[in-house]
């Protein structure tokens, strides 16, 4: 459901969705963006949480990355933190990371 129309996006496996940019909440740590190119609408599937403030992002910041904010974490900030911390290669962690259960509220 998109919050920002009401409506609904479908997608195919492909292709990218409209920007949400439903507040002016700044990429600030603990807080759910959306990935994408740093264009307007460029979105996919793809999200990020912010381990630091990266006020840069923000949708209405003067910079060319635009990243819309659409959540944030409620409880847990210390295991987000512990996984940002794991090695990686190529901007991969080297073991893989589960998540096994996470809850979204307030949709």
């Amino acid at each position: 459901k998109n919050l920002k129309t009401g409506g609904t996006e479908k997608r195919t496996g492909g292709g990218n969705i409209k920007d949400e940019n439903i507040s002016r909440d700044t990429n600030a740590a603990g807080t759910l963006s959306m990935a994408n190119t740093g264009s307007p609408n460029s979105g996919g599937s793809q999200f990020f949480i912010n381990v630091a403030d990266n006020k840069n992002l923000d949708w209405f910041s003067p910079g060319q990355s635009k990243h819309p904010v659409f959540g944030k974490i409620i409880s847990g900030m210390d295991v987000v933190i512990a996984i940002s911390k794991v090695k990686t290669s190529n901007d991969n962690p080297v073991k893989p990371i589960r998540m096994n259960r996470i809850t979204i509220s307030g949709i």
